[in-house]
């Protein structure tokens, strides 16, 4: 596990790091083997945030597979909601502690890491990153409700 470290001279600081199973496009979704471990870093870039992702940490020098667009619309962590988690939950036998959603611009995303600390250790990094940048998660309270999180809480209204 590595978190937050300043890559010296690059103006890129390493927000956290490690392995998690990502979903592929939706066209191979239901494909079990076209979900790859992958080691991923989340940096954030002088004025931008990305999340890289490798085939190995020992390959983070030289072989980048992908960035991921951080325009988040939507992050799930427990996604026991989306249509599609009985599926992720029956094909991977994981607990929806270990999951992570993310709608980005282009597509959807599952993540599964090895445990529920490590997939919330994600969602934490990921939300800090964010947390600057207008965005929209859904409250669990709010009976799966979405609501922009920069805006102050719902209060309840009471007549005076």
């Amino acid at each position: 596990m590595h978190c937050l470290f300043y890559i010296h001279g690059t103006g890129e600081e390493e927000l956290c790091s490690g392995y998690l199973y990502k979903s592929p496009p939706a066209t191979l979704f239901k494909s079990q083997k076209s979900w790859k471990r992958r080691f991923f870093i989340l940096k954030n870039i002088k004025t931008f945030c990305q999340l890289e992702y490798f085939e190995s940490e020992e390959k983070t020098k030289s072989e980048l597979l992908g960035a991921i667009d951080l325009s988040v619309s939507l992050m799930l962590l427990r996604p026991e909601t989306h249509t599609m988690w009985q599926w992720v939950h029956e094909h991977f036998k994981c607990s929806a502690a270990s999951v992570l959603f993310m709608k980005v611009a282009d597509r959807d995303y599952f993540f599964i890491g090895e445990n529920s600390w490590e997939v919330e250790r994600w969602f934490h990094a990921l939300f800090n990153a964010l947390n600057s940048r207008p965005h929209r998660l859904l409250d669990p309270k709010d009976s799966g409700g979405i609501r922009d999180i920069s805006a102050p809480p719902e209060s309840e209204h009471t007549d005076h």
